[in-house]
């Protein structure tokens, strides 16, 4: 055990029959007449050793190291500490077996959706037409008419509306000739049907322009006297979209236009292509002369329809005029966009036959394994209920629902898109009936306005059908890690980061409180020192994200300046100093901490490739009938013993195993029982004070009679004499002298902290090994020179010995 220790090499166990003289020389030396005699010394019951505590050990020898073969094969191993073995080796094994599923999860999931979505091809499109109605619908022309000044952005009262309309969108959607170079006087012909018909050159147009107008109802005046002084009466309220500072693109598009309201109202705008007899200005002209935009209006939306046969894509713009109650007019441009071929490819087929038949998989296991459970307990379904429910249970049902979830909405897309695919099919003959007749108040023309209000309306709601696709499918990756995490939880090197979240989760919850606290406190110092004049600042939510963004280092100082620079120094130094420097330095010290003690637990657990080994050695074992499944053998044994046997302290023997479970073999089972033991031994290696060390050493160790020479001396010669990389053999005599001395040197290396690391990692260098030797025998030579009589045991020594 001593050479083990200190040279790293594995002692032979003793035998039998040098058992006597071993503990004869453990035994303490006392004289005659103390306390310490042979007699009381005979008295004085075996200790338990302190790693495996089922072992009785001499005294004095109770950290020495044992060997697991030895431990199993002369004293055995408790019940409980083998099933919990294989408990985790079975957990271990499924979970390494999952990682591949659950991976593989993701990738289905990933290529699916980007087969759905196609976001390159929807983006390319889409910003393409934001490009041209920024950039070239242009209005308020300077001479001679060839720059327009202001975009649709610059719309700021109603007649700039009407303005832009006419001169800018109407230019771009509408025109009736082809334009020419700056200050060419050529004139080109008009532009066939073909041509007009075209937007961007490789957008085909769908319809017309439809006008949606949403107006302010009536609305007692929250101040009814002032106002009624003021003739202002009756005062107006807004439904929907809340104004007041201004939208996302988010916000308009989830707030749209509800036109069955009884304040909205629709028009729509016709070109001579597609329907006989009109202008575009004209139609203009007349909103603007029956004054269709007035103080009631408060939103207004211009939508047309484009369809891209290259990517077989069929895009709905929609251009929003927000006409806020405090007056100002906000913009923004909204798409939606829809692939009309849903399977187009092959790949996209087989992705999802890869994606759901997985989740098909997972429902049935779970299934399968909800009703094992029910059956476990003889159909008593609060128990059952209880057992079955757990936090990992409850991620893979999540899961499974969202994606089913997923599948119906897809498949409402589908119908969507095939009937929309179908109606575009007869696009072309009932817009030509209308256009070969007299005016636009014809049937056929009646019947064309039909038709593009009901293919307006289809692409509206399949818009909404897409959105909670895109909603549920953005959200499932999230169930996706948590599976993941599952995958992870038994294996230790995978789980460092489950592990360390579930053992901080206490000091996160107790810091959680202090930052939110200082947090909220920052974001209502925030809003009132500058909510007025920053739009950041302006409502909770966007003050919120504000000083998440300062806490992450995107902030900006120069709009916090508008209310004073004091001011902004104070509130952004006080915040970055308290938050940044302090809280935010706290949470990644508490993480670190408990990650380091998660990352030393796991350093001794097997990787995940020697798992995988494991998994593969046992497989083929089994495939040669040489291995019983470990999870047989566990069903097998608890059937044996009961299920006491979890719980159970009795000790067993390979024996008892082999009993247990018919068709066993020996060698598996020795070798199951010695990893248990190993595993067992690392888990519970003993922490050993230098207090400990010194009651150890008065109680069991004595020096002799007469010691002509110090053994100390001699061995502190030695090492202090090796070389700087000492052989072993200078090693092994150093060891084999504190031997001589009686003194355990197990004990001395583990209270001075100097244990030689004996796994993969052991270090074979001599020079080590010698510093540690010479670091255990200065401690010993110290405790012995300023307390002789700390080896002699008596009552009269017990005050010092505590003391010392």
């Amino acid at each position: 055990m001593v050479l083990r220790v200190i040279t790293g090499v594995r002692a032979p166990p003793p035998s039998k029959k040098n058992n006597a003289s071993s503990n004869a020389k453990e035994s303490p030396r006392v004289v005659d007449g103390t306390p310490g005699t042979a007699s009381e010394i005979a008295r004085r019951k075996s200790e338990r050793h302190r790693t495996f505590g089922w072992v009785d050990t001499d005294p004095g020898l109770e950290v020495q190291e044992l060997d697991p073969n030895i431990v199993l094969n002369e004293h055995g191993i408790p019940e409980r500490v083998m099933l919990s073995y294989l408990k985790g080796e079975i957990e271990g094994e499924a979970a390494v077996k999952n990682l591949p599923a659950a991976i593989l999860l993701i990738v289905w999931f990933f290529l699916m959706n980007l087969s759905h979505e196609q976001p390159d091809s929807i983006h390319s499109v889409e910003k393409s037409i934001d490009y041209d109605i920024y950039e070239n619908a242009n209005f308020a022309f300077s001479s001679p008419l060839y720059m327009g000044h202001k975009n649709f952005q610059d719309v700021n009262t109603f007649a700039d509306w009407y303005s832009w309309m006419n001169l800018g969108f109407s230019a771009i959607y509408f025109p009736t000739s082809s334009a020419v170079s700056e200050g060419s006087s050529s004139v080109l012909p008009d532009m066939t049907f073909g041509e007009a018909s075209m937007y961007l050159q490789h957008n085909r147009k769908i319809g017309g322009v439809k006008l949606v107008q949403q107006r302010l109802v009536d609305a007692e005046c929250k101040n009814p006297t002032v106002a009624h002084a003021m003739e202002l009466d009756p005062c107006f309220q807004f439904e929907g979209l809340d104004l007041r500072l201004k939208p996302t693109e988010l916000d308009v598009s989830q707030e749209d236009l509800v036109e069955s309201r009884a304040s909205t109202t629709v028009e729509w705008m016709d070109y001579l292509m597609e329907f006989p007899n009109v202008t575009v200005g004209s139609q203009l002209r007349d909103l603007e002369l029956s004054r269709w935009l007035n103080n009631r209006t408060y939103r207004v939306k211009v939508s047309f329809m484009t369809y891209n046969a290259y990517y077989d894509m069929l895009t709905t713009t929609s251009i929003h005029f927000m006409f806020a109650i405090s007056g100002r007019i906000f913009k923004q441009i909204t798409h939606r966009s829809v692939i009309l071929e849903a399977h187009s490819t092959f790949e996209s087929w087989l992705y999802e036959v890869l994606f759901f038949g997985h989740i098909l998989v997972l429902f049935l296991n779970e299934g399968f394994e909800a009703i094992c459970c029910i059956r476990e307990h003889k159909c008593r379904l609060v128990e059952a209920w209880k057992s079955y429910w757990n936090f990992w249970n409850v991620v893979d049902w999540v899961s499974i629902l969202l994606a089913f979830a997923i599948l119906i909405t897809w498949i409402s897309q589908n119908i969507g898109q095939a009937e929309l695919s179908a109606d575009l099919q007869t696009y072309i003959p009932v817009h030509s009936a209308c256009r070969l007749s007299a005016s636009t108040a014809s049937a056929d023309c009646a019947v064309a306005r039909a038709y593009d209000e009901k293919l307006f309306e289809d692409m509206e709601q399949l818009g909404y059908v897409i959105r909670t696709n895109r909603w549920i499918s953005g959200f499932y990756p999230v169930c996706i890690m948590m599976r993941l995490f599952k995958a992870f939880a038994a294996q230790p090197r995978l789980a460092i980061v489950t592990k360390t979240l579930a053992l901080a989760a206490n000091d996160l919850t107790h810091f959680g409180i202090v930052f939110l606290s200082i947090f909220f406190a920052y974001v209502a110092m925030g809003m009132a020192f500058f909510g007025r004049e920053v739009e950041s600042f302006a409502s909770f939510d966007r003050a919120s994200l504000a000083l998440l963004r300062a806490l992450m280092g995107d902030f900006s100082v120069e709009d916090m300046e508008l209310r004073g620079r004091p001011v902004a120094f104070f509130f952004f130094g006080t915040y970055m100093m308290a938050a940044v420097l302090l809280l935010l330095n706290m949470l990644i010290a508490i993480l670190m901490d408990v990650y380091g003690q998660v990352a030393a637990g796991s350093r001794t657990s097997e990787s995940l490739w020697h798992e995988c080994y494991d998994i593969v050695r046992r497989g083929i074992k089994k495939w040669t009938g040489g291995h019983t499944p470990l999870d047989q053998v566990v069903k097998s044994y608890v059937a044996a013993r009961g299920e006491d046997a979890w719980e159970s302290e009795q000790v067993i023997s390979v024996k008892d195993v082999m009993d247990a479970v018919p068709g066993l073999d020996r060698a598996q089972a020795e070798a199951e029982m010695t990893s248990a033991l190993e595993e067992y031994a690392q888990e519970n290696a003993p922490h050993i004070e230098l207090s400990e060390v010194i009651s150890t050493m008065g109680k069991y160790l004595a020096p002799k009679q007469e010691v002509p020479e110090s053994p100390l001396r001699s061995v502190l010669d030695v090492t202090r004499c090796a070389e700087a990389v000492a052989p072993n053999e200078n090693v092994s005599e150093a060891a084999q002298e504190l031997v001589k001395a009686g003194l355990s040197v197990e004990v001395l290396l583990r209270a001075a902290g100097i244990i030689l690391d004996n796994g993969a990692q052991r270090s074979d260098n001599g020079k080590a090994q010698v510093s540690a030797l010479r670091h255990v025998v200065s401690s010993a030579e110290i405790l012995c020179s300023e307390d002789k009589t700390i080896m002699m045991l008596g009552p009269q020594r017990s005050a010092s010995l505590t003391s010392y």
